[in-house]
């Protein structure tokens, strides 16, 4: 999801003074520090996805906002 909507959807659900921030890219060994990427779906994607690729699959954006 795009930071915009994501934002838009914080404030659409009451936040106020949303701020997004850095953004922090995550490979497969990152991923697999997290319970929802079993074992096996870490050794598919490690064969799935190039090596030149795998330090980076996903980004993690870090959002604050406060409610009021």
């Amino acid at each position: 999801m795009a930071e915009r909507v994501f934002a838009r959807k914080m404030e659409k659900v009451g936040f106020a003074d949303v701020w997004i921030g850095e953004k922090i890219p995550y490979g497969i060994h990152d991923a697999a520090l997290y319970p929802l990427f079993t074992p096996e779906l870490i050794r598919l994607m490690e064969r799935l996805i190039p090596p030149d690729r795998q330090g980076s699959v996903a980004i993690a954006v870090i959002a604050k906002a406060r409610k009021p």
